[in-house]
C-alpha cells in the first residue's frame, strides 16, 4: 500500500481507540491527557518512529478488483503518493497500543492481573471480572515444544477436540511432512532421529513446572490455500483431569468484541525494534502470555484482531472474553498494523475433516513391509484402504512426497500400471450415465483415497471437459495445483491418479480459488447475508417518464471522454457515491472542478480498495480532497460488515454535479474502469479493449432524478458518519493475466456514444430497496430476447430471493427465449462458474466468458435495458449498496444491444485454458503487487459473493 507505516499505526490506533470498550477508552485518553508521561512512552514512541522509518518504503501496494493485466502504465497527471511526509507517530498512539492491548502474566493456569502495564486500570478491571471463563480453559492451552530441532519450541496449540490439538500450518511444517500414509515427522538435527514433538501445557514465567504431552500423530496439515491450520493428536494417556477441550463459538463474533490470544510469545528476531519489544512484552518470552485487544474486522475469510502478538503466539486461541468461547486461531501479526486470525467457521470445517481422518484410522494402513502378504516386491509397500471397499495399491513409497500434479492414465484403471485396484474399476459396457447421487458417492470414496496426496488440492462433483468444452457427463474432479502429461509423470515416479472411481470417470484440473480456499467440499456453511439498512419511503423510486438530455455510452470506448468534461461543467457541488476511487486523471479531474471555494464536495466511499500501479489509494484520494476543500468536503467511510449497513460491499457508482445532472455506471472511478484513453481517436488499436473494462456508463441531465439520488447518498453519508467502518481487509487472489486466448479474431470496434433530448421512461433502481421488486418482473417480461452481460453470474451461493432471479431468467430460456449470458473470466476459476451453471440447468452453448467484463447490464426484447452497477450475487441483488437504471426506451436499449452482439460474437464460444496456472490466494497485508502475468482480483469478486 501507498501509505507510509506511520499513517496505517496512526490509522490503527483510531481503530482500537474507536473499538475500546468505553471505561478502557476513558483510561486511554486519561493517560494522554496526562501533564507528564512516564518515560516508557517517550521512548516507545521514539522505537516506533525509528521502525517506521525503516520499514516504510517496503509497504504494499494494494491491486484493484477490476484491474488489467500488470504494466498498464499509469494517466498523466498528479503523481501518486503524499505530497509531504506523513507525521510520526506520537505518545497518543503509543499510549493507545500500551494501555487499550496489553499484555499479561499466567500464573497456575490463571490470568496474573495485576502483571501488566500499571496504567492498563480498566483492562484490569475487565479481567478481574471475566477471569474465571478464561481461566477455564488455560490448562488446555500449550507450548509446541521440539526436540531433535534447533529451536526448542515453534509455537502454540490448543485441545480443540478429545486427544486433538490444533495449531497453525507454518508451526506444522517445521517437523512434519507428507508420506505415503499421511504425515510423518521429519528428520531432526541429526540426520537419523525424527524430529519430537510436545505439547507443554504450562511453561509459566517464575515456575519450572512442566506438563508435556507427546504428539503422537499428525493427523492433517492444511495443504497452501486453505486456511493456516494442522491438527495433531496428542498421545493416549493425555485425557488428564482439567484437560477440557475449549468452547467454540456457535456463531461468527461481531467486530469491536473484546477478546484475548493466550499463547507463547518468542523472542523474535524478526521484530524491528527490539527494545520495543521488551517494553510491550516486559522481557518476558516464551512463557503462556494473554494479550487482550478487540477484534477490528471480522469477515468470512478472515478476521483482524488489535491484541499485541509475536512469532511465538501462532497457533493461539483468539478467545471471547465475555464467554471464554474461541472465535478464531491467530496465525499472523504484523507489528502495529495488523494481526491477522482464521474464522471460527473455517476451524470447524477443518475440525470436520480432520475428524474424519481419526475415524477412519483403520481405512489407511500401511502394510507390513517385513514380508508376507502382497509384499512381494521389498522394494514396495502396500497400502489397504477401507472406503469401505478394500482396495490393495502398490506404491512406490520413495516417490509419492513428490509435488507434481498427476493425471489420470487412459483406458482402464485394471491397467497394471494405472496403480488402482477393483474400486477404481471401469463401469460394465452398456451401463447409464452416472446419476449425481452416484457422482456424490464417488466423490467421498475419491477424497478418502486421495487425502494425503500433495498434488491434489480438492476433489469435487462436476462433469468432464473435453478440448476445454463442457460435456453432459458427470465426473469426479480433481483438482491438483499443475496437470502433467502422462509421461512426465512416470518419469518422476508419481503414481498416476484413478481414470474411474466407483465407476464415475475423474476428470483433472487446475484447482480454482474456492479449491484453495477448501470451499469444494459441499459441506461448508452457507454464506450469512446481512444488511441493517431502512428502507426510505420519503424518497420513492418510482417508475417515471421525464424529458431530459441524455447521454449513454461505453467503457472503454468513452469512459474518461464523457466523465471528464461531466465534472468540468461542476459550479455549484459534487456529490459522490462510490467502491472504489483512485484514478489519477479522475482525481484531478475532481480537484479541478471544486478548486473555487463556493463549490462543496460529499463523498461515501469504500475505504481500503484494491490499486493498481499508478493509482491513488483510497485513502490518498481522500486526504487530497480534503487538503484542497477543508470544511467544504463531507465525507463518511461506508459502513459495511456485520456490524455495518450495508452486507459486504459499498458497491455504487454514482456521481451527481449540481444538483441537476447525474452519472451512473457500472464502473469504479479506477484507471481500469476510467483510463485516460480516447479510443474513438483512434479506432483501429484494438489495445484498449484487451487492457481495460467493459463498462455501462450513463448521463442525465434530469434534476428530479439528479436529487432523488443525491438525497440517498447523503442519507448514506450522515447513517454511515453514525455507524462503526469495520469491516476487515479482504484477501485478494491473483489470476494468470493472460486471458486473451479465447477472444475471436474480430475488427475492433469502438461505439459513439448515443446523445438526445427528448422524453424518456426509465426506473431507478437501489439496493438493498427494490432490485428483486423491479428486476424480477422486468425479467418476465421479455417476449424474445433476453441478453444478460455481468461481471458475475452466481449459481452456486443463492439465496432466496436472488433464486427467484435465477429461476426467472432459467424460465425464460426454458420457455425458448434467446436467453445468452455473458459472464467475466476468472481463468481457472470459469470451469466453477459454467459447471455450477450447467447444475443449475442452463444451456451452457449460450453461456460465454469474456476478459475484463465488468458491466451488469440486461437488455429485453431490444425495447428495454438495464445499466448500473449490481452482480448477480444474493449480496449484490439484495444486501449491498448498488444503484442501477432500467430504460424503457427501444432506442437506447437498441444502443446496448448492439455493444452485447458485437461482444458475443468478439469472444466466441466458451473454451476453458487448462494449461493455466493455478490462482495465488494472498492477503490485504501480505505483498500484493502481482507476480509477473498474473492480476488481482478481490476474493469476494471470484466467489461471487
Amino acid at each position: 500500500m501507498a501509505v507510509a507505516d506511520s499513517q496505517r499505526v496512526r490509522s490503527v490506533a483510531r481503530q482500537i481507540a474507536d473499538a475500546s470498550a468505553p471505561e478502557v477508552l476513558a483510561n486511554i485518553i486519561q493517560v494522554q491527557n496526562e501533564f507528564e508521561h512516564p518515560q516508557w512512552v517517550a521512548d516507545a514512541t521514539k522505537a516506533m518512529n525509528a521502525r517506521c522509518g525503516n520499514f516504510s518504503a517496503t509497504m504494499p501496494r494494494l491491486v484493484d478488483e477490476e484491474v488489467g493485466p500488470a504494466g498498464v502504465p499509469p494517466g498523466p497527471g498528479l503523481a501518486p503518493g503524499p505530497a509531504q511526509p506523513p507525521p510520526p507517530v506520537s505518545n497518543d498512539e503509543t499510549i493507545v497500543f500500551a494501555v487499550g492491548t496489553p499484555v499479561f502474566l499466567v500464573q497456575n493456569n490463571a490470568i496474573d492481573i495485576d502483571s501488566a502495564r500499571a496504567e492498563a486500570t480498566a483492562w484490569r478491571q475487565i479481567l478481574t471480572a471475566k477471569a474465571p471463563l478464561l481461566n477455564r480453559g488455560m490448562a488446555s492451552i500449550g507450548r509446541v515444544d521440539v526436540s531433535n530441532f534447533d529451536n526448542p519450541f515453534v509455537g502454540t496449540a490448543w485441545v480443540i477436540d478429545d486427544g486433538l490439538v490444533i495449531t497453525n500450518r507454518h508451526v506444522a511444517n517445521l517437523f512434519a511432512q507428507t508420506s505415503g500414509a499421511g504425515f510423518t515427522f521429519k528428520l531432526g538435527f541429526d540426520a537419523r532421529t525424527p524430529i519430537g514433538a510436545d505439547i507443554d501445557f504450562l511453561q509459566e514465567y517464575g515456575s519450572a513446572a512442566t506438563d508435556p504431552v507427546t504428539v503422537e500423530r499428525i493427523v492433517w496439515v492444511a495443504p497452501d490455500g486453505l486456511p493456516d491450520i494442522a491438527f495433531l493428536k496428542l498421545a493416549q494417556d493425555s485425557s488428564a483431569v482439567g484437560r477440557v477441550k475449549l468452547q467454540l463459538a456457535s456463531e461468527p463474533p461481531p467486530a469491536k468484541l473484546p477478546v484475548a490470544v493466550v499463547g507463547y510469545p518468542a523472542s523474535d528476531i524478526r521484530f524491528s525494534d527490539q527494545q520495543l519489544a521488551n517494553k510491550i512484552f516486559g522481557g518476558i518470552y516464551d512463557k503462556k502470555r494473554v494479550a487482550v485487544g478487540n477484534l477490528l474486522g471480522v469477515g468470512d475469510d478472515n478476521i483482524t484482531h488489535s491484541c499485541s502478538t509475536l512469532g511465538g503466539n501462532s497457533g493461539s486461541p483468539v478467545i471471547d472474553i465475555g464467554t471464554g468461547q474461541v472465535v478464531a486461531l491467530h496465525y499472523r501479526g504484523i507489528e502495529f498494523i495488523e494481526n491477522d486470525a482464521v474464522p471460527i467457521d473455517q476451524l470447524k470445517r477443518c475440525l470436520a475433516r480432520a475428524r474424519g481422518l481419526l475415524e477412519n484410522t483403520g481405512g489407511v494402513v500401511m502394510a507390513d513391509n517385513s514380508g508376507g502378504g502382497s509384499n512381494q516386491n521389498p522394494g514396495r509397500g502396500g497400502i489397504t484402504f477401507t472406503v469401505p471397499l478394500k482396495i490393495t495399491v502398490e506404491i512406490d513409497a520413495g516417490a509419492l512426497p513428490t509435488l507434481a500434479a498427476a493425471v489420470p492414465m487412459p483406458g482402464s484403471a485394471q491397467n497394471p500400471g494405472s496403480g488402482f485396484g477393483p474400486a477404481t474399476s471401469t463401469p460394465p459396457p452398456g451401463s447409464p450415465p452416472p446419476t449425481r447421487e452416484m457422482t456424490l458417492a464417488a466423490v467421498r470414496t475419491a477424497r478418502a483415497l486421495l487425502a494425503n496426496r500433495e498434488d491434489v488440492v480438492a476433489v469435487k462433483p462436476g462433469y468432464r471437459f473435453e478440448n476445454g468444452k463442457i460435456t453432459d457427463e458427470r465426473a469426479v474432479v480433481i483438482a491438483v495445483r499443475r496437470k502433467v502429461d502422462l509421461g512426465a509423470l512416470e518419469s518422476r515416479g508419481v503414481v498416476p491418479l484413478p481414470s474411474y472411481v466407483d465407476g464415475v470417470r475423474t476428470d483433472v484440473t487446475v484447482a480454482s480459488t474456492a479449491d484453495l480456499m477448501g470451499l469444494s467440499y459441499g459441506d461448508e456453511a452457507p454464506p450469512a447475508w446481512h444488511t441493517s439498512y431502512q428502507k426510505r419511503p420519503d424518497l420513492p423510486l418510482t417508475r417515471r417518464k421525464t424529458s431530459t438530455k441524455f447521454t449513454v455510452h461505453t467503457g472503454p470506448d468513452a469512459s474518461w471522454p464523457v466523465l471528464g468534461p461531466f465534472l468540468a461543467a461542476t459550479t455549484k457541488s459534487l456529490v459522490v457515491a462510490m467502491y472504489d476511487f483512485g484514478a489519477v486523471n479522475v482525481l484531478n479531474g475532481v480537484l479541478e472542478a471544486v478548486k473555487n471555494k463556493a463549490e462543496t464536495m460529499s463523498l461515501v466511499l469504500q475505504m481500503g480498495g484494491k490499486v493498481h500501479a499508478g493509482d491513488f489509494t483510497d485513502y490518498e484520494a481522500v486526504d487530497k480532497i480534503r487538503e484542497e476543500k477543508g470544511d467544504k468536503f463531507n465525507f463518511a467511510p461506508a459502513s459495511i460488515g456485520k456490524a455495518g449497513i450495508f452486507d459486504s460491499a459499498y458497491h455504487i457508482k454514482v456521481a451527481v454535479r449540481d444538483r441537476a445532472a447525474m452519472w451512473l455506471s457500472s464502473g469504479n472511478w479506477q484507471s481500469s474502469n476510467q483510463p485516460d484513453v480516447a479510443p474513438l481517436a483512434n479506432p483501429a488499436d484494438a489495445s484498449a479493449l484487451r487492457l481495460y473494462n467493459r463498462e455501462w456508463h450513463v448521463v442525465l441531465e434530469d434534476k428530479d432524478l439528479s436529487q432523488l439520488f443525491e438525497a440517498h447518498i447523503l442519507r448514506d453519508l450522515e447513517e454511515a458518519k453514525a455507524a462503526p467502518e469495520t469491516v476487515a481487509g479482504e484477501p485478494l487472489v491473483w489470476l494468470p493475466a493472460d486471458l486473451t486466448v479465447d477472444e475471436a479474431a474480430a475488427k475492433p470496434r469502438y461505439f459513439q456514444p448515443l446523445t438526445d433530448t427528448r422524453e424518456i421512461d426509465v426506473q431507478p433502481v437501489l439496493t438493498p430497496d427494490n432490485y428483486i421488486d423491479v428486476v424480477l418482473p422486468f425479467i418476465q417480461s421479455a417476449k424474445s430476447t433476453i441478453y444478460f452481460q455481468n461481471q458475475s453470474f452466481n449459481t452456486k451461493t443463492v439465496g432466496d430471493d436472488y433464486r427467484k432471479l435465477l429461476d426467472a431468467l432459467l424460465a425464460q430460456q426454458k420457455a425458448g427465449r434467446d436467453v445468452r449470458i455473458i459472464f467475466r473470466s476468472f481463468g481457472p476459476d470459469d470451469r466453477d462458474t459454467i459447471s455450477s451453471a450447467k447444475d443449475y440447468g442452463f444451456d451452457t452453448d449460450k453461456i460465454r466468458k469474456q476478459n475484463n467484463c465488468h458491466t451488469k447490464g440486461i437488455v429485453i426484447d431490444g425495447e428495454a435495458v438495464l445499466v448500473g452497477s449490481h452482480n448477480w450475487t444474493t449480496a449484490g441483488t439484495g444486501f449491498n449498496r448498488d444503484a442501477s437504471m432500467i430504460f424503457y426506451d427501444r432506442d437506447i436499449a437498441k444502443f446496448y444491444q448492439e455493444v452485447f452482439l458485437y461482444d458475443w460474437d468478439r469472444i466466441g464460444p466458451t473454451k476453458i485454458d487448462e494449461s493455466l496456472p493455478m490462482p495465488i490466494v494472498v492477503t490485504a497485508a501480505n505483498e500484493t503487487t502481482p507476480h509477473p502475468g498474473y492480476v488481482a482480483v478481490p476474493l469476494s469478486e471470484i466467489l461471487g459473493r
